[in-house]
């Protein structure tokens, strides 16, 4: 049997042609919107372009130091006993910041000064025989000069009545060796007196060096013991003290930092990008938060280190009344000036030399084109413009988002 064909509507095939016509008014649409985009100049940050001289300048985050420092550590091994001064204490060079205890240094101390007054005694004692021999010895001398002077009497007497033969040849011969014995007696007691003497000077000079000797050593064991209390040694503020009661430190250990606060410096953290012909002796103002310092460029660090550099300030002149060792502050670094250039505030993200697209808002400042624009030295919150912009031109310097680039915005 022949099945029956049927022939296709024709009213289907016509409906479908609508469909595809609006499918593409819509696209058409679409493209067309996304080409016409429109910004509030509300929420844009504009800016002209302006043409003057640049003062270049660095700037950066740091934090005060004492130019004069005095790290102090223990001299012994020795165990914290005491502490007397905490962390912003104001010190002079005689404060006493700690007390250590070393039981080894005071017996130190106790047996050398048993020595020195043990040496004292000998010497007491060898003074006191030579004074007594001393008199023994004078004595026997002013015996013997008592003698001496009787025999020569008796002598001159006999010799004169030996002349009337009252007195024999052989009693004047005695008297005259009886004088003679006593004299030589006499020199030698004067010469044991001298040699007694001689004798006692050399002796006490041994002796004596002995006891200096014995003294040093006393002296040396005693300054051990007085710098078991750890003193600040210069005027200024007690920074750091990283011990505890009780601790026991060995030698070398770390006690405390002492800083001197009429002379700081700055150590500022400076943006590599920024330090283009920076030298030594560049001003800089220094912002304590509590007021302003002027400073000195003295030292530039050669090692760069997250992409910052360290650059020491001397502070000159008058310093704020909250100026201290470790307070944060920040600096402005003057680098010089640039004549009569062309200058925007600085977009953002932009980076100085470099090449950047911004838009550049039309003279009836409906629409803004997008142009390419060259940048040159920054300075604080301006930025140098080389190529790409004249005087006068306003551009658009807030970051629109990457929805936004098209090479022409509307503006509402």
């Amino acid at each position: 049997m022949d099945k029956l064909r049927t022939r296709p509507s024709t009213s289907r095939t016509w409906l479908k042609w609508p469909l595809i016509t609006i499918t593409a008014i819509a696209a058409l649409w679409l493209l067309t919107g996304q080409a016409t985009t429109q910004i509030s100049k509300e929420k844009l940050w504009l800016a002209s372009v302006t043409q003057g001289d640049l003062s270049l300048q660095a700037s950066g985050f740091g934090v005060l130091q004492s130019k004069a420092q005095r790290f102090l550590t223990a001299p012994f091994s020795a165990v914290v006993e005491e502490i007397r001064l905490k962390p912003g204490a104001l010190v002079n060079s005689n404060s006493v910041i700690v007390r250590l205890s070393n039981p080894e240094i005071d017996q130190n101390v106790t047996t050398a000064q048993m020595e020195v007054n043990a040496q004292k005694a000998v010497i007491a004692e060898f003074q006191l025989n030579f004074e007594k021999e001393q008199l023994s010895v004078q004595q026997d001398i002013q015996e013997v000069t008592l003698d001496l002077n009787v025999a020569k009497t008796r002598l001159n007497a006999e010799k004169n009545l030996a002349k009337d033969g009252v007195v024999s040849s052989l009693d004047l011969l005695n008297s005259e060796a009886n004088v003679a014995k006593l004299e030589a007696r006499l020199s030698h007691l004067r010469k044991r007196d001298k040699k007694g003497q001689a004798l006692f000077e050399q002796k006490h000079q041994i002796e004596s060096q002995k006891l200096e000797e014995k003294q040093s050593l006393l002296s040396l064991a005693l300054n051990q013991q007085a710098r078991l209390n750890v003193t600040a040694g210069i005027d200024g503020v007690l920074q750091a003290l990283p011990i505890e009661l009780g601790q026991s430190l060995s030698i070398g250990s770390q006690i405390a930092l002492v800083g001197n606060t009429d002379s700081l410096i700055a150590l500022i953290k400076v943006p590599q990008q920024e330090l283009q012909n920076l030298a030594i002796g560049h001003s800089a103002m220094v912002d304590t938060r509590g007021g302003s310092a002027h400073a000195n460029v003295v030292r530039i660090d050669p090692v760069v280190q997250d992409g910052h550099v360290e650059v020491e300030l001397e502070l000159t002149g008058d310093l704020p009344s909250n100026a201290r060792p470790a307070l944060n502050v920040s600096a402005v670094i003057e680098l010089g000036r640039v004549a009569n250039v062309l200058t925007l505030p600085v977009p953002v993200n932009a980076k100085a030399n470099s090449r950047i697209p911004l838009y550049k808002l039309s003279d009836d400042q409906h629409s803004a084109e997008l142009v390419w624009v060259e940048l040159g030295k920054k300075s604080g919150q301006r930025i140098e413009v080389l190529n790409g912009a004249v005087r006068g031109d306003e551009f658009i310097l807030s970051d629109i988002g990457n929805q936004y680039q098209q090479t022409n915005i509307e503006l509402k």
